[in-house]
């Protein structure tokens, strides 16, 4: 029951907006010429995408293709690095034993 009222709410604060927008002439030509701009930079992108949508599509899966390769060298840099540090951890450790050994004798 909530939604509906806040959808009628809402539909009636738009329909109050707009009737104030169309009832000043300047608004509404305003209003007009935006809406054609928005239609004319609608249809350029449109058909900038379908004159150019192989190579667009290209582009997209050697990007993909790309980053599919840097998360693979990624992942292998981690995978190394996690490696050298268990190994330091390792050598520290070692290190350390040998230190303590001649102070206990």
């Amino acid at each position: 029951m909530g939604k509906m009222n806040s959808l009628k709410l809402i539909v009636l604060l738009l329909l109050i907006f707009l009737s104030v927008v169309l009832a000043k002439k300047e608004w509404r030509a305003r209003l007009l010429h935006e809406l054609r701009q928005v239609k004319e930079t609608t249809e350029e992108t449109i058909g900038f995408i379908r004159d150019n949508r192989e190579e667009i599509v290209e582009q997209v899966r050697t990007t993909a293709s790309e980053l599919s390769s840097v998360v693979r060298d990624i992942t292998n840099d981690v995978k190394k690095i996690g490696e050298t540090a268990s190994h330091l951890k390792e050598s520290s450790e070692e290190i350390m034993k040998q230190q303590e050994e001649p102070q206990q004798r």
